[in-house]
């Protein structure tokens, strides 16, 4: 199967930018996971990265309405631009929140949705900065597998709010962490829905 879409670099050049940061914030926020002397400056970068982002997505508005022929659908550049400012959003959120509560220990469900996260993140960078030279059969393994781990963070989620307020948990402790696993949780379905959005471009210009 091959790729027919046109290779206008400005739409695809943006989108990459957009994916880059999402990938290089997904790895600040797995330190902040893991656990740092420096996360006062990881959550700097982060926030900075969000920034930055945001210009981004509002650079690919105007392209698109400024634009007379766009490689591909509009409403297809537009969701791919809400959803990759969407994780990104997500991940600022949450590192803030880690280093405005002071956690010093992540609860170990968080941790493994990060990992999740960063497993999620990798493949939306590969899948999105391909797009203008994939095809669906090329990267189906990619995106099938971005889907996957949508359906384990979900699977997570269960076991997560099972155990939460087991016992007689501290109401506050336990309001931090869901907010926290809520934030991880939006980060990934929004990874999910770039894999959906990058595989319905695809099918209609194959």
């Amino acid at each position: 199967m091959f790729n027919l879409m046109p290779k206008d670099p400005a739409f695809y050049v943006d989108l990459d930018q957009l994916a880059a940061m999402v990938a290089r914030s997904i790895e600040l926020l797995t330190r902040l996971f893991e656990g740092t002397s420096d996360a006062a400056q990881i959550v700097s970068e982060i926030e900075a990265a969000r920034h930055n982002a945001h210009l981004l997505t509002r650079e690919v508005l105007r392209r698109v309405d400024d634009a007379f022929i766009t490689p591909f659908d509009r409403e297809d550049i537009l969701q791919l631009d809400a959803d990759l400012y969407g994780v990104m959003e997500s991940i600022a959120n949450a590192a803030e929140r880690i280093h405005l509560y002071n956690m010093s220990e992540v609860y170990p469900h968080l941790q493994g949705q990060c990992r999740i996260l960063s497993s999620a993140g990798k493949l939306v960078d590969e899948v999105v900065t391909g797009l203008r030279r994939a095809s669906l059969d090329s990267i189906r393994g990619q995106l099938d597998e971005i889907g996957r781990l949508e359906e384990q963070a979900r699977i997570e989620r269960q076991k997560f709010l099972s155990e939460l307020y087991r016992g007689s948990p501290d109401p506050i402790d336990a309001i931090k962490k869901k907010e926290l696993h809520d934030l991880m949780l939006a980060a990934i379905r929004s990874c999910d829905s770039v894999g959906r959005t990058v595989e319905r471009v695809l099918v209609k210009n194959a």
